[in-house]
C-alpha cells in the first residue's frame, strides 16, 4: 500500500464482483486499480470538475441506455415476428398436405397436360404475389410474366367480383 492512501471497503453482490474482476481484467488493471479509476471518473462527472465534458458523457450515457432498450424492444418484436412466421411456415405446410390428400390422382395420359397447366397456374400465381407485395429482387423464375394460353389469351382473367381468379377459373 501507498504512503498516502487509505484502503477503503465496500459491499458488492456476486454479480457486481464478478462483473468488476472481468472489466478490470480487460483493461489489465488490478481490481482495486479499476474501482479506484472508475470513481474517480465519477467524481470528475458528478463533480463539475469540467462541466462541458460532464454533460457530454451523461448525454452519452443516456443516448447508451435509450439504444440498449430499443435493442430488447426491437428482439423482442423480431423474435415474436419470428414466432409468428414458424405458425405461417406450419399452416402452409398443413395447406399443403391437406391439398394432396384431397386432390384425385392423375392419370398417367393427363400427366403431360396438368403438369403444364399446373406450372402456368403456378407462374401466374407467383406473378400475382409479387404484383400484390411489390418485390422486385427475387429470383427470375419469380419475375417471369404471367403466360399465355395456347389461343394467346391471357390466363388472366377476372370473376364477378372484378378479381384475378386463374385457378378458380381453371377449376371451374
Amino acid at each position: 500500500m501507498r504512503n498516502n492512501a487509505r484502503e477503503v471497503s465496500c459491499y458488492l453482490t456476486i454479480e457486481e464482483a464478478a462483473r468488476f474482476k472481468r472489466a478490470a481484467a480487460t483493461t489489465k488493471m488490478s481490481l482495486s486499480r479499476y474501482l479506484r479509476q472508475c470513481l474517480l471518473d465519477y467524481e470528475r462527472l458528478v463533480g463539475g470538475a469540467d462541466e462541458c465534458a460532464s454533460v457530454a458523457t451523461l448525454a452519452l450515457a443516456k443516448t447508451e441506455q435509450r439504444l440498449e432498450q430499443s435493442i430488447e424492444t426491437h428482439g423482442k418484436r423480431i423474435t415474436a415476428l419470428n414466432h409468428r412466421l414458424q405458425v405461417l411456415f406450419a399452416m402452409l405446410d398443413r395447406l399443403a398436405f391437406i391439398s394432396l390428400v384431397h386432390l384425385p390422382e392423375v392419370p398417367q395420359e393427363l400427366r403431360d397436360g396438368a403438369l403444364a397447366s399446373g406450372t402456368r397456374l403456378y407462374n401466374n400465381w407467383r406473378h400475382a404475389v409479387m404484383e400484390l407485395t411489390e418485390i422486385g429482387t427475387e429470383a427470375s423464375s419469380m419475375t417471369a410474366a404471367p403466360e399465355q394460353e395456347p389461343n394467346d389469351q391471357p390466363s388472366h382473367q377476372e370473376n364477378e367480383n372484378g378479381l384475378s381468379s386463374n385457378s378458380i377459373h381453371a377449376a371451374g
